[in-house]
């Protein structure tokens, strides 16, 4: 029952969002409140007075969510956000909502290529991942982790995340790909137990060879002797929209 609500979950928070607007759009009081919001951000463009400018940027914002949870559908939403913290909650935090100690990448028009590589702490410590803004723009491709699990942050664009240059300590490694949209190819090395875990609103996996359309699915698959490995990697990866292709070499 768990799997199937996780596997029809994005379908029911489309289709919260499709009820909300209808009820905005259909409701002139709705309506007339979101117009006013946004007039109201838009008119705060032209004040000069920053502490003004702040109240009706807060204010129009305010007239806009105000719209929104005027609507019956805003509880369905409500509902189905609940589900879904209570679905994705794993013991290493929950694997849609959890971004701590994350490495964000920027929208990027080219394909970029990310070389994951992972070194010996340099101490007893916990070493933790540098964040980044979605905005800045980024020069180096190879990224260096201490041992550690690795939470990756994409805006959107195509990509590379090549995680085959690196040998991976005994044990578990977990690797969570959070992403807007774009293509997604993931190299991942041979000889590793592998269990691959894959969620999108809309888009598709390619892996060994065939295609799995995802229409707000979850794609999971486990390599055979997974728990008899002795170096184990787990791959989370969570987008909107788009395709992720997994190639293993």
């Amino acid at each position: 029952m768990l799997s199937f609500f996780k596997n029809n979950i994005f379908i029911v928070i489309g289709i919260s969002l499709i009820l909300i607007a209808f009820e905005i759009l259909t409701s002139i009081e709705n309506t007339a409140i979101i117009g006013l919001g946004i007039l109201t951000i838009v008119g705060s463009a032209f004040v000069k007075n920053l502490s003004v400018k702040r109240i009706l940027l807060g204010l129009g914002f305010f007239l806009i969510l105000l719209a929104v949870f005027l609507t019956r559908s805003i509880w369905m939403m409500v509902l189905t956000m609940v589900l879904l913290i209570f679905l994705y909650r794993t013991p290493e935090g929950n694997e849609f909502f959890f971004f701590g100690e994350s490495m964000l990448h920027p929208f990027q028009m080219k394909e970029q290529y990310h070389g994951i590589q992972l070194v010996r702490p340099q101490s007893g410590q916990r070493s933790l991942l540098k964040s980044q803004s979605m905005f800045d723009s980024r020069d180096e491709n190879k990224n260096i982790y201490e041992w550690d699990d690795i939470n990756l942050v994409y805006f959107g664009g195509n990509s590379i995340i090549d995680l085959g240059n690196t040998i991976l300590p005994s044990g578990e490694n977990i690797v969570m790909i959070r992403k807007v949209f774009g293509r997604t190819r993931v190299i991942i090395p041979k000889g590793l137990g592998l269990r691959l875990n894959v969620s999108a609103i809309s888009g598709q996996v390619a892996f060994e060879s065939q295609q799995y359309p995802l229409r707000g699915d979850n794609f999971q698959w486990t390599s055979p002797g997974y728990s008899e490995t002795d170096r184990k990697l787990k791959v989370l990866i969570t987008l909107v929209t788009g395709d992720i292709e997994v190639i293993l070499l």
